[in-house]
């Protein structure tokens, strides 16, 4: 084995922790393979990973549900969203991702639940889930539609979906995730959000 390729091998199976120590990855015992687990894997066994979700019923035809999301400040404050799942009941649902809404205000705090519960690490994320937005010059950052369908019997199937694309969102910035019913009548809507928090970007 060469230097150049020994160097690359230390490379790919050491790392440093963020105290600045050196660890070399697990290897399994019977293969010689190197272990490691994904990067969603690595933010839950840190407890860096949070959820947050809320529901709204009687949602009129083309009538929003908006939860709001807070990102913490600080320039090393990195709120990783990785998943947005809305749900209409009886219908299509439209979900859209806002950035700083003209207005957005709430009493109705959410606590983030830690998916780790081991871990007793708290979200620097404040969530607000019964919020009365207005939307005014936000930023439209990302639209997803799901379908609801109709049966042969003429019943409405609901409209849900995985969501929108991840993001690493801006720090000591106002976000709404908003649920539209587009359905043909009043409708239960619902939104589920995945979020990691990393306060030395992102990790490995």
């Amino acid at each position: 084995m060469t230097k150049s390729s020994l160097k690359s091998f230390y490379d790919l199976v050491h790392y440093t922790d963020e105290d600045g120590y050196e660890h070399f990855l697990p290897l399994d015992y019977v293969s010689g393979g190197v272990l490691s687990a994904s990067h969603q894997e690595n933010t839950l066994f840190k407890g860096q990973k949070f959820a947050a979700w809320g529901i709204q019923a009687s949602t009129a035809i083309d009538g929003a549900y908006d939860i709001v999301l807070r990102t913490p400040a600080g320039a090393t404050a990195y709120t990783h969203l990785m998943k947005i799942e809305g749900w209409v009941d009886g219908g299509q649902c439209r979900l859209q991702l806002l950035e700083t809404p003209t207005t957005a205000t709430s009493d109705t705090a959410f606590t983030p639940v830690n998916q780790n519960r081991l871990s007793t690490d708290t979200s620097g994320v404040e969530i607000e889930t019964s919020a009365t937005v207005t939307v005014g010059a936000a930023v439209q950052v990302d639209e997803k539609v799901f379908g609801g369908g109709t049966s042969k019997k003429g019943d409405l199937g609901a409209g849900a979906g995985p969501g929108v694309a991840q993001y690493i969102l801006d720090t000591s910035t106002t976000y709404v995730i908003r649920a539209l019913n587009k359905s043909a009548d009043s409708s239960t809507v619902s939104i589920r959000l995945t979020w990691a928090e990393h306060s030395r970007g992102i990790e490995t």
